[in-house]
């Protein structure tokens, strides 16, 4: 009798309903639909095209990472502003991840529809979207290993047009 309950609980156990964490892994997100006027001000923006945006899952607290330039240097940072800079926590069920986040002058609310990949930008009671950007997620270093490539890439580009305007 107690090995039939201990299978029976072992069966129910993995039939349950699980999602997988996000701890570690961190998401690269592209504009789909971005309102300028609720862009990091920092985030590097060739011709008025918004730069892709990464967000780091750890230990439940998110980090947002901008492709910034700085001088004739495009690299990968954390905001600048010191208010931004502070992770901030999130959470998170099968369908969705979730967090606010507050610059000098607002409160958002961030969702990620795990489904879709759509991270939506909005007012904290929803009522507005100010962004909508498409999502690919990636394991920790993976991460980081894109979105340095990302910034190297944009280098790159940067230089060939700085030289090209040179005489």
């Amino acid at each position: 009798m107690k090995k039939l309950f201990m299978m029976t609980l072992i069966f129910l156990i993995q039939l349950s309903p699980s999602f997988g964490s996000v701890d570690g892994k961190g998401i690269i997100c592209k504009c789909l639909d971005c309102k300028l006027d609720h862009l990091d001000p920092s985030s590097y923006m060739p011709n008025n095209i918004p730069t892709e945006i990464g967000f780091h899952f750890k230990t439940n607290k998110v980090s947002i990472y901008y492709i910034r330039k700085i001088g004739d240097k495009i690299k990968v940072g954390e905001n600048v502003q010191t208010t931004l800079r502070k992770k901030k926590r999130f959470s998170y069920d099968k369908n969705e991840i979730k967090w606010t986040y507050k610059d000098s002058l607002n409160i958002y609310a961030y969702s990620l529809d795990r489904k879709t990949l759509i991270l939506s930008k909005m007012n904290i009671t929803k009522t507005e979207k100010f962004n909508m950007r498409k999502c690919e997620s990636f394991k920790e270093i993976e991460f980081f290993n894109k979105m340095n490539k990302l910034s190297d890439d944009y280098q790159k580009i940067y230089d060939k047009q700085t030289n090209k305007n040179k005489i």
